[in-house]
């Protein structure tokens, strides 16, 4: 079953909250310190970045080491053995696979960071001497059985895990409004026929 986190734009407020979230979830289970998921905001509308578990996922496909595999519909990265090559980066059409490591002064917390490059700058393009930087991604909190920590924590409830189930159920919905549509079309039309040769 393909698992997977979705946004409704007009709920969400831009907290970041969901960011917050997933950083503590993943440090928590020893893994880098960056959130799997970015806040896009823009002046009307702020959304949330992340993956769609791809039924093909291209950076599945294009990872050179097999790092990353499939693991219950998860598409999930093996962040102790990538290498930081970023193809998986470059061949994700959502821009959901972010490389980052953390560096020696992150984790012992001893050393105030200077930045080496401007803010804005394209994580692909980021980089930091002495710091090994692997991928990461959405791996839906590991699979928990229970909603991810971005959905639990969204006070506005924007998040919503949805999965098999809820794409059968809305395609079928969408596939009878199409039908009731045709048949009102077809009846005009009919009625439009009949007008001009009756």
């Amino acid at each position: 079953m393909n698992r997977y986190i979705v946004i409704n734009p007009d709920a969400c407020i831009g907290c970041k909250t969901c960011e917050a979230a997933c950083i503590a979830a993943h440090e928590k289970a020893g893994l880098q310190s960056a959130a799997r998921l970015t806040v896009v905001e823009t002046k009307g509308v702020s959304a949330v970045s992340l993956c769609r578990q791809c039924a093909s996922a291209p950076c599945l496909a294009i990872c050179p080491t097999g790092v990353i595999t499939r693991e219950n519909g998860i598409v999930r990265v093996d962040e102790q053995r990538c290498v930081g090559c970023k193809m998986c980066s470059i061949a994700c059409p959502y821009g959901a696979v972010i490389p980052s490591g953390t560096s020696v002064a992150g984790v012992a917390g001893v050393c105030f960071r200077t930045p080496r490059y401007p803010g804005s700058a394209s994580p692909l393009l980021k980089w930091e001497a002495g710091v090994a930087a692997c991928a990461v991604k959405c791996d839906l909190c590991a699979g928990a059985s229970e909603s991810p920590r971005c959905v639990d924590a969204c006070p506005t409830g924007a998040l919503v895990l949805i999965g098999q189930e809820t794409l059968d159920a809305d395609l079928r919905e969408r596939r009878l409004r199409a039908a009731e549509e045709m048949e009102a079309v077809s009846v005009e039309s009919s009625k439009v026929w009949r007008s001009q040769w009756v």
